[in-house]
């Protein structure tokens, strides 16, 4: 093993931007850097994701391969927040300015822009549908979400959109009741013009995987940094979970690019 494990919070509060909520949180996420490919999934628990790093290439050194699992021990196929995490240890870890991750099979290259951390996805395969009508069973007491639209393999995305200026926070968290109706993780949002151009809100639930709710999804903003494409290229999003996470995007062509800052748990706790 090349270090200790390292537990760093992605996605949290950006100086300058997010004061005017509360502080942003982020995402835990412990990270282990490795000389090789480590066998088997990380033991303990701790609450956060668990990340195993290594160099992914020996003519490369700059790969480096990603594995991430929850708390619970289960694969994650795209974490975001672990990506991050990856990326802002890696670049300081080299002495670069960027790096090459990759995450079962897909390639994100990642790189540094001042104090955040960005990480560029390919789209994914989006389509617009009807609000499902199932829905006024998982949230019954608020007003419908206006629009749908699906992400990603039949298992992956679900995306509810609300009217402008809904407060997210006023949904209630899904129970595990939701797998009847879905495989598809919900990611909730809707924009909130009056906190300034291009200011969206978000909430992630995916009880059907073990996650009652995220704390700050870097693969739901990938979805809705195209999800929001036509209205706007470039995105502010508070997810509004209960530590809160700041997370950006902007569009460009094929791609779309994902930003945050990322902190170990020692400077974030002195922030």
């Amino acid at each position: 093993m090349l270090s200790a494990p390292t537990l760093l919070h992605s996605f949290v509060s950006v100086d300058g931007i997010a004061s005017r909520l509360e502080r942003c949180a982020g995402n835990a996420c412990l990270l282990t850097a490795h000389a090789a490919p480590p066998c088997g999934a990380p033991a303990g628990e701790t609450g956060a994701t668990y990340c195993q790093s290594w160099p992914g290439s020996r003519s490369d050194e700059t790969e480096i391969a990603i594995r991430c699992y929850t708390h619970q021990g289960q694969l994650i196929q795209c974490c975001g927040h672990g990506l991050l995490a990856a990326a802002h240890t890696w670049q300081r870890r080299l002495r670069r300015d960027t790096v090459r991750l990759s995450m079962n099979g897909s390639l994100v290259p990642g790189w540094r822009e001042g104090d955040l951390t960005w990480l560029r996805f390919a789209r994914l395969r989006m389509q617009g549908q009807d609000v499902p009508a199932w829905l006024e069973h998982v949230f019954c007491t608020v007003e419908p979400a206006q629009a749908a639209a699906i992400a990603g393999e039949a298992r992956a995305y679900l995306v509810l959109q609300w009217p402008d200026g809904f407060d997210l926070q006023r949904l209630p968290c899904p129970t595990i009741a939701l797998s009847a109706w879905t495989r598809r993780a919900l990611i909730c949002t809707s924009a909130r013009p009056e906190w300034g151009e291009g200011v969206i809100q978000l909430r992630y639930f995916a009880p059907q995987y073990g996650v009652a709710e995220d704390a700050a999804t870097g693969s739901a903003m990938r979805v809705l940094a195209q999800y929001w494409s036509r209205r706007f290229s470039e995105l502010t999003a508070y997810q509004c979970s209960p530590s809160g996470g700041l997370l950006l995007s902007r569009c460009a062509g094929k791609s779309v690019d994902v930003g945050g800052r990322c902190v170990s748990s020692a400077a974030a706790s002195d922030d």
